[in-house]
């Protein structure tokens, strides 16, 4: 039976976009750049366990800024993403076997096709109705983990922006997943969560998490 699908910006979004620019914003500048390498090393730690040619889907893959780093650890990469114009620059750099449209919800593989998925910078853009499923249907496609990350409020960003809040000032009001939350979207998902690995704590709002259907491999 085919999951149920509903529409949000994830999905229609970055369809048709300008994705160099995308890039250039999301990665450009010294700071955000810092950013992505910590994020990497993050990743890193979270995908130790992977022995050398592991196959990795990564999904969504957007322009492929992961590839290259993934293929320094020796693993093999598929990329996966819903606009054509991500791909188009994903397809540009070294590191992936290939790449393939689709729609996460409805991915065109089989369960227990690779050795682990990647999922960077994605589930924060799903209504909560739709994290559990999403999550269930990208970990049925690993024989090992799902490697993903999520926004989390325990930073000092979130502090000050309660503290606003609570002294009557706009504050900006963003998703983020609390430890109890996340338990529970993953536990709805039939999944468990095996690591939490900060990528910067008190610092960055950004969690990656291993996480696994019961009886995958390690």
């Amino acid at each position: 039976m085919r999951p149920a699908t509903v529409d949000y910006d994830a999905r229609w979004g970055y369809r048709q976009l300008d994705a160099r620019r995308y890039e250039r914003r999301r990665y450009g500048g010294v700071v955000r750049r810092l950013n992505h390498r910590l994020l990497e090393r993050a990743l890193g730690r979270a995908l130790a366990g992977l022995e050398p040619g592991a196959l990795i889907l990564d999904a969504p893959c957007g322009t492929g800024i992961l590839g290259p780093f993934l293929a320094r650890r020796g693993l093999r990469l598929v990329g996966a993403d819903i606009s054509p114009a991500m791909l188009a620059v994903a397809c540009e750099r070294d590191g992936a076997l290939g790449h393939v449209r689709a729609d996460l919800e409805l991915p065109p593989l089989r369960p227990r096709s690779v050795d682990a998925v990647v999922c960077t910078r994605f589930l924060m853009h799903l209504p909560p109705a739709s994290r559990p499923r999403v999550l269930g249907t990208l970990a049925a496609l690993a024989r090992g983990p799902l490697v993903a990350t999520v926004c989390h409020p325990y930073t000092l960003k979130s502090f000050g922006r309660a503290l606003r809040r609570a002294l009557g000032r706009r504050a900006k009001q963003s998703p983020r997943l609390t430890r109890r939350a996340l338990a529970a979207e993953l536990d709805a998902a039939g999944l468990e969560l095996e690591r939490v690995i900060p990528v910067m704590p008190l610092l960055s709002e950004v969690w990656v998490v291993v996480v696994r259907k019961p009886g995958s491999t390690s």
